[in-house]
């Protein structure tokens, strides 16, 4: 994280620095023999500041290629002792040709000059790096928490929504009303079928009416939820909707999301079959691969916008949220359009067979 440096700030650090150490510097003289003006004072004090805020930049720069995290080792001390040499060699040679240049030295040979300036200058340079150094880190540091703390209530937000996704894709008014539709008809025609539909629809508003976000499942629990949506689906689209699962059972032991497939087989039913006179297929694939749980739900149709959102609709974007607040970096979704036609939801985790 780069963390811009104000610097009508700095220069008002420097120039009160400048001020409190000059005037000390001056009346810290022998009263007997006061061999430095006030003005003199100011300007050896001037030209030490000045020279840090000129080199504060590049410690900046390489204090952020190696920030200060957690209790450092021992290398980072030790790589810092030897940045803080450099720089406080540098301070010297420039702070030195400036003094030289200024008449503002007791020597007039300007590699004495130098080593004067080195040698005398030499603990008040090391508590000086110290103290920029540490300040800068402690800036980062507070900068990196407050953006973490952002990030981590946005996830939460997230989590939220992506709650009440899977509650509203269960509880969706069309849903309801075609499914209650297809119930009604069935309960002359076949009232076994009508039963069973209403139990699995039962099971489908309970499971999501007590979802978490943070809840992991076994796929196997996860596929036979995913059925039960499906199965509903494919008595409501009769012969218009293919259904196959298939899932290893290495697969199926592995820990997944609870309701994770749900938005995207819903999103497979209804924008890619639904659309569709003919109707068509949705696939449901899992398989162990790598150390990791590769899982596609794949539909042959309509495919997907010319001009997709760039994250989904809201249920894709709440289960994107969910794979990033449980793996972090160690997943993958995407979701692109298949071939020869439709669209391929794809999601991989890390392979677990223990909620953790």
């Amino acid at each position: 994280m780069k963390t811009r440096l104000d610097w009508r700030l700095a220069l008002g650090c420097v120039a009160a620095l400048t001020l409190l150490f000059g005037i000390q510097q001056w009346l810290g003289q022998p009263l007997v023999r006061r061999n430095l003006t006030l003005a003199t004072s100011l300007s050896l004090q001037g030209i030490t500041w000045g020279v840090w805020l000129l080199l504060f930049p590049a410690i900046a720069w390489i204090a952020r290629r190696h920030p200060l995290t957690g209790r450092p080792p021992a290398a980072w001390w030790l790589r810092s002792a030897l940045e803080g040499l450099g720089f406080i060699c540098v301070h010297s040679v420039i702070s030195a040709v400036a003094r030289w240049a200024l008449q503002l030295s007791v020597a007039d040979d300007l590699g004495q000059v130098v080593m004067n300036t080195f040698s005398a200058g030499f603990a008040s340079n090391v508590l000086r790096y110290a103290a920029i150094l540490l300040a800068y880190q402690a800036v980062v540091y507070h900068h990196a928490v407050m953006a973490r703390e952002q990030r981590a209530a946005q996830l939460e937000a997230d989590l939220a929504r992506a709650q009440l996704t899977n509650v509203e894709a269960c509880l969706r008014p069309h849903f309801l009303f075609n499914t209650l539709n297809s119930i009604a008809a069935l309960v002359r025609e076949d009232p076994q079928q009508a039963e069973k539909m209403i139990g699995e629809l039962g099971d489908l508003l309970r499971a999501s009416l007590t979802a978490e976000p943070q809840r992991q499942v076994r796929l196997d629990e996860e596929l036979a939820f995913t059925a039960k949506y499906l199965e509903i689906e494919r008595v409501r689209f009769q012969d218009r909707l293919h259904v196959r699962i298939d899932a290893s059972d290495e697969a199926r032991r592995a820990f997944v999301p609870h309701l994770i497939l749900q938005p995207l087989v819903e999103n497979a039913v209804r924008h890619g079959i639904g659309p569709l006179e003919a109707g068509g297929s949705v696939v449901v694939e899992a398989a162990r691969q790598n150390g990791l749980l590769h899982v596609t739900v794949r539909d042959d149709g309509a495919g997907m916008p010319k001009h997709p959102q760039r994250d989904g609709g809201i249920g894709l974007r709440g289960v994107r949220a969910r794979l990033a607040h449980l793996y972090g970096t160690d997943c993958r979704f995407d979701l692109e359009p298949a071939s020869p036609r439709g669209a391929l939801a794809t999601i991989d985790i890390p392979y677990r067979t223990s909620a953790s």
